[in-house]
């Protein structure tokens, strides 16, 4: 994948392990978040990149710095579509009451290139018939006996 670097303390993503699903990404320059911060704060991540067609990129928080810290985006998941060669940027907010700070080079989100299906929308009058039907939010923790 095609990267670009925007900032003189970039670092190219890197996975934690071989089998990690994610890349984490570098914050290329100090950063603070206070818990006031409603809005969000939009921090630059320092790079272009070229997401390869037929995939997106999904930035999220790594999962230490979310569970842990409170770490997330104020918009829950950044999506980057490959035709986008702005500069990645990430909103970041805190959950909790304690500020978070990082240092430039450290690794406070991840990514994932993730395939994506195009599909054509079709008008019927009525949906196939499924198990769960119409069940919503917690519905197939009453039907134990589907498969």
């Amino acid at each position: 994948m095609n990267i670009e670097p925007r900032h003189p303390n970039f670092k190219v993503p890197t996975k934690g392990t071989e089998l990690a699903g994610g890349y984490d990404l570098y914050a290329p320059e100090d950063g603070e978040l206070k818990h006031d911060t409603d809005v969000g704060l939009m921090v630059p991540l320092g790079f272009a990149a070229e997401i390869p067609v037929g995939y997106v990129g999904l930035i999220l928080p790594r999962s230490g710095k979310g569970a842990k810290q409170g770490l997330s985006l104020n918009n829950t998941c950044g999506v980057i579509d490959p035709d986008f060669r702005g500069e990645w940027m990430a909103c970041l907010r805190i959950r909790n009451h304690a500020p978070f700070k990082w240092e430039a080079g450290e690794a406070i989100l991840q990514l994932l290139i993730v395939p994506v299906l195009s599909v054509e929308f079709n008008i019927v009058d009525k949906l196939s018939d499924t198990a769960r039907g119409e069940g919503g939010f917690g519905s197939t923790d009453e039907k134990k006996d589907i498969v």
